[in-house]
């Protein structure tokens, strides 16, 4: 790898660590697409080994900033990792028996319907809160939050959202932001840490299983350098979290989704 290529990646991570910190997501959904441009005879499970490092890194930063900040309610974060672990080794082990071609276009398909649903529904507000569940009351600085997780829900779809993601090698915060503000009903400012330490759980263990399995192939030598970039990022996308709300946010998501998706399956055709 030469030092323009280097430098590219270092820039490339930087947005992408902005990005993924704002919207509360490790990145993967971003990473994993521009891996399959990069290395078009790289096997899925390579991709997703190398995307999912990334996204470990990502998320781990996102998580220290925001428990140095206090802003994680340890219990309700617990229940949503612990949740995501075994789905999440089903979808890692399921990765290697997924054709290349199919792999891409499922991943693109995933992305463009779910940016359809936040582009239509942009914010969680809800009219009626539900009336069982696990009342929670989290304060931050001068702000106090009261809202009720319904466990149940809250379980299967963190654990759906895991597996989704370990699949596909994406990380999963553009399915675990939604499930932890519209299933679980999280306020969006303490979703957003709870999922990146969401993600962060599901990234280490796929990529333990993945290490433990060999598969390491060329993806990983551009891992040091997005690795650079991203925590360079980051506290940008902490500064963007912080200054703009819910809808803002979401809908840069959508409109990340968006392209990523239409880009990834004009790649696979």
């Amino acid at each position: 790898m030469d030092l323009l290529d280097a430098l590219l990646l270092v820039l490339v991570g930087f947005v992408v660590g902005a990005y993924a910190a704002a919207i509360g997501a490790g990145g993967g959904f971003l990473i994993t697409p521009l891996l399959l441009l990069r290395y078009p005879t790289a096997l899925p499970v390579e991709v997703t080994a190398a995307s999912l490092t990334v996204v470990a890194l990502s998320a781990g930063v996102s998580s220290g900033v925001a428990a140095v900040g206090r802003r994680i309610d340890y219990g309700v974060t617990a229940l949503l990792a612990v949740s995501t672990v075994p789905t999440a080794l089903v979808g890692a082990a399921l990765t290697d028996l997924v054709p290349r071609t199919l792999f891409s276009l499922g991943i693109a398909a995933l992305l463009l319907a779910l940016a359809v649903y936040l582009t239509v529904r942009p914010r969680s507000l809800f009219v009626t809160p539900v009336r069982r569940g696990w009342r929670r009351e989290f304060t931050e600085g001068a702000d106090t939050y009261v809202y009720t997780v319904p466990v149940a829900r809250a379980v299967v779809g963190a654990a759906a959202a895991a597996f989704v993601s370990a699949l596909s090698g994406i990380g999963g915060g553009p399915f675990h932001v939604p499930v932890a503000t519209r299933i679980a009903r999280i306020p969006h400012r303490l979703a957003v840490p709870s999922v990146q330490m969401t993600i962060l759980t599901l990234s280490v263990v796929v990529v333990a299983y993945h290490l433990a399995m060999g598969h390491v192939g060329p993806p990983m030598q551009d891992v040091p350098w997005l690795g650079v970039g991203i925590v360079a990022g980051n506290p940008v996308g902490q500064w963007l979290n912080r200054r703009l709300g819910e809808g803002p946010l979401t809908r840069a998501l959508a409109a990340g989704l968006l392209l990523i998706s239409l880009r990834t399956a004009w790649g696979a055709l």
